[in-house]
C-alpha cells in the first residue's frame, strides 16, 4: 500500500509537472480512489483541530462522513460530463487518477498546516499567510493537473479547478448544516 500511494502521489505530481506518462487505465482508475480511505483520517482530524465555533459532535462527525463521501464522488461524476463535453473523455481516466491521488496531497499539507497552526507557535499573520499558501500551492497545482491531465487550455483548466472547488465549498457548508 505505502508503494501505491508513493506512486500515486509521484505521478500526480509528474502529471502536473507536463509528464503525461503511463496513467490512464481503468484499473488505475478505481484503485485511485484508496487514496480516499488513507486520507480519510487526516479528513478527521482536520475536523477536529481546524478553528471554528461548532461543538464537534456525533452529528457532526456523521455528516462529515457523508460529505467525504459525496466530496470524492461528485466531483468525478461531474468531470466524466465535462471532458465527454470538451472532447478529451480519452484523458479523463489519466485525470482522475492524477485527481485522486492529488487529494490525498491537498489533504496532506492542509493537516500539516492546521498541525502547526494549532500549536499556536506561529504569530496569526504568519499562520495566515500559511494558509494562504498552501491555497494558492494546490490551486496552483489543481489547475497544472487539469491543463496537462486533460489537455486543455488555461482557460478551461481554471473552470475546470473553480467547479472542483465550489463543489467541496458546497458539500463543506452542507455537512456543517446538516451537522449542527
Amino acid at each position: 500500500m505505502l508503494w501505491e500511494i508513493r506512486t500515486g502521489c509521484a505521478a500526480a505530481l509528474a502529471l502536473a509537472g507536463g509528464n503525461t506518462g503511463p496513467v490512464s487505465a481503468l484499473t488505475d482508475f478505481w484503485r485511485s480512489f484508496r487514496a480516499a480511505v488513507v486520507a480519510f483520517p487526516l479528513s478527521l482530524l482536520i475536523l477536529a483541530l481546524a478553528p471554528h465555533d461548532l461543538e464537534v459532535t456525533g452529528k457532526l462527525v456523521a455528516s462529515d462522513i457523508f460529505g467525504y463521501i459525496i466530496t470524492w464522488t461528485a466531483f468525478p461524476l461531474v468531470a466524466v460530463y465535462l471532458a465527454d463535453r470538451m472532447q478529451v473523455f480519452p484523458n479523463y481516466w489519466r485525470f482522475i487518477v492524477a485527481t485522486n491521488w492529488a487529494n490525498l496531497l491537498q489533504s496532506a499539507v492542509f493537516t500539516l498546516v492546521i498541525l502547526v497552526n494549532a500549536t499556536g507557535a506561529l504569530p496569526e499573520p504568519i499562520a495566515a499567510m500559511l494558509v494562504m499558501a498552501a491555497w494558492f500551492w494546490i490551486l496552483l497545482f489543481k489547475w497544472r493537473l487539469a491543463r496537462h491531465g486533460l489537455g486543455i487550455a488555461n482557460f478551461p483548466a481554471v473552470g475546470i479547478v473553480l467547479l472542483d472547488l465550489a463543489l467541496r465549498l458546497i458539500t463543506a457548508r452542507a455537512t456543517i448544516w446538516f451537522g449542527s
